[in-house]
């Protein structure tokens, strides 16, 4: 019955991990001529969980894993496992090391990873796969190698994230050192590809005054729509352009205006497919445009007179976001604390922005918070404890708890100020 139960019903592969001690398992682990895995876990942490439930249980992983290590899970809240906990410096949860039949770190891994990163690690400390530096000594004795070069900068993020200090300052060169070769060698139009231009993203994300990097990807945005896809392209396009013209703003640099007529030229088959209600994309974008220069003088009346102007326009395309983000900004420009006229003029926009139903609980919760502090400064009290008690209310649908407690402390602090 057990074999006819398997056949049809095939048992989940997984990693196995053993009951032994640590010593008991380095014993089986040199008879068997494995390497050791070790995941230090407690009950409380949730990436361990996340791990345990998401990512060990894969039949690829358990398959590899049960080949190569002996596997050994560590509760680091029990008192005998406090010697080993402190012998390999475990001071972050989850943290897992693949360890040699001699006791030897071969490789570190902390937080929740990817199960193809996992699996990548633990190839590393078979020696089945290179590490990034010795990636990085191979590409440097092949220096042509565009394939390396690409594997090389696809691995860099996860790399670079486990770095600190002058490690990360060198590393951090060596990379945008690698990436500028790679461009200039393989070329825009050779990059428009699902692998390159995700290196684009990560790598080329601010356009600069003359960029011959940005103009060579508007002259082949034909060949990205076909072999990237439109709305990627569009996306990522449209976020450089942007990200560029609000920082010609936040300057003070009036050129902004002279840029802004790109849009009706070499841009225009990108902005022209964004829809902006009964505006066009020139007349949208010099709008947020104009705003955004002013807010940065500090000139919240043509702030508030621009963005209406926008909104009006646009209404039947705008999102929550469209609302909620000026005033974050706006916020932020005034380090919490915004002129006294100004919190009657932003309630319009916070309460359309709670119309949208596609809203997090913990952005709602927010958005309904700063709405009834807005109506606890206009004196208006009755307004201020009907969202601060939405507030309240919606903030028991945030996952995170930590979180919800915060803000609730916040709420409850408002609510008794009242």
């Amino acid at each position: 019955m057990i074999l006819l139960i398997g056949m049809y019903f095939p048992i989940t592969a997984q990693i196995t991990f053993s009951n032994k001690s640590y010593p008991s398992a380095m014993t089986e682990a040199k008879k068997e001529k494995k390497g050791l895995f070790l995941d230090f876990y407690a009950d409380w942490c949730e990436p361990c969980k996340i791990m345990e439930k998401e990512v060990f249980v894969l039949p690829e992983v358990g398959e590899y894993f049960d080949k190569h290590f002996i596997c050994l899970k560590i509760d680091v809240e029990k008192p005998e496992n406090k010697e080993i906990v402190q012998k390999y410096q475990v001071n972050a949860l989850p943290t897992m090391l693949f360890i040699n039949n001699k006791g030897e770190v071969l490789q570190v891994l902390n937080g929740v990873a990817t199960p193809a990163d996992f699996l990548h690690q633990a190839m590393i400390a078979t020696g089945e796969a290179l590490s990034f530096e010795q990636l990085y000594i191979k590409l440097k004795k092949d220096k042509k190698n565009l394939e390396l070069k690409q594997e090389f900068l696809a691995r860099a993020p996860v790399f670079i994230s486990t770095q600190q200090g002058y490690e990360r300052e060198k590393w951090t060169t060596r990379i945008e050192t690698i990436f500028d070769e790679y461009l200039r060698t393989k070329t825009i139009a050779n990059m428009a590809n699902p692998n390159d231009f995700i290196l684009l993203t990560m790598f080329y994300n601010k356009k600069a005054k003359i960029d011959p990097i940005f103009d060579a990807l508007v002259s082949n945005y034909s060949l990205y729509v076909e072999n990237v896809g439109e709305a990627k392209i569009n996306r990522y396009l449209v976020s450089l352009f942007n990200s560029y013209i609000i920082s010609l703003c936040r300057e003070g640099k009036t050129e902004y205006k002279q840029e802004l007529e790109r849009i009706n030229g070499d841009l225009k088959i990108i902005y022209g497919n964004i829809p902006f209600g009964k505006l066009t994309a020139f007349e949208a974008i010099n709008l947020l445009a104009d705003g955004y220069y002013n807010l940065f003088r500090k000139n919240t009346d043509v702030f508030f007179e621009k963005m209406n102007q926008y909104f009006e326009g646009a209404e039947s395309v705008t999102t929550a976001n469209n609302y909620t983000k000026p005033v974050e900004d706006l916020f932020s420009i005034y380090q919490g604390k915004i002129p006294e006229t100004a919190y009657s003029k932003v309630i319009p926009w916070l309460e359309k922005a709670i119309t949208f139903s596609q809203m997090s609980s913990q952005v709602r919760t927010r958005v309904l918070y700063i709405l009834g502090d807005c109506y606890k400064e206009t004196d208006n009290a009755i307004k201020a404890k009907q969202y601060f008690n939405q507030a309240f209310v919606t903030s028991a649908s945030i996952e995170d708890k930590t979180m919800m407690l915060r803000l609730q402390q916040m709420i409850q602090s408002k609510l008794n100020s009242l």
